[in-house]
């Protein structure tokens, strides 16, 4: 059997990591516009970061439909705030090359964070329309990796690249413990 209390704090947690989401890529459209004089970046970036917004913001909706208010952290506006300069810091220094390494490592994270929650509730046969939202979403993050490593070119790699992504699955992790307790 589920515990609720378990399920809550997911639940939580997950409609934090979705009001971040949609606030990594407004922050991310804010530096493509800025970078327009500068340095410009290609229209791929901006389609990217446009095309993922929407579909964050799709799943924040679903989520608004799910989660009580009573339930949700009390932090959002600091993941709102933290997701905007996520999108915004390294999209302005790096380019597209920093949006997309940015996006893969936080994709990586999100994919492991839903199946921690969809196996257990899969097994135990609980909350079957739930099952499905969540593995829809996850679908859609694990595209949305997909997607940001293949914009990705070719040498983007590297130890700094290798150590951005660490950072940012681990600042994840410890966004998400929040979400759950806070």
């Amino acid at each position: 059997s589920v515990s609720w209390h378990w399920l809550h704090r997911e639940m939580s947690s997950n409609f934090a990591g979705e009001t971040g989401a949609v606030a990594i890529y407004h922050g991310a459209l804010s530096a493509i516009s800025l970078r327009a004089a500068f340095a410009p970046l290609p229209e791929t970036a901006r389609t990217f970061a446009a095309a993922h917004m929407e579909a964050e913001g799709q799943h924040l909706a679903l989520l608004e439909n799910t989660v009580p208010v009573s339930k949700r952290t009390r932090l959002l506006p600091a993941w709102r705030t933290a997701g905007w300069a996520l999108g915004f810091l390294p999209t302005l220094v790096c380019g597209a090359p920093g949006l997309y390494r940015t996006v893969a490592s936080v994709e990586s994270f999100v994919e492991e964070h839903y199946q921690q929650q969809i196996i257990p509730l899969s097994k135990s046969g609980e909350c079957p329309e739930l099952v499905r939202l969540l593995t829809h979403c996850c679908a859609d993050e694990v595209h949305h990796r997909e997607d940001a490593l293949k914009q990705l070119p070719p040498g983007a790699g590297g130890p700094v690249a290798w150590a951005w992504g660490a950072l940012v699955k681990t600042g994840s992790r410890v966004a998400a413990e929040l979400a759950r307790r806070i």
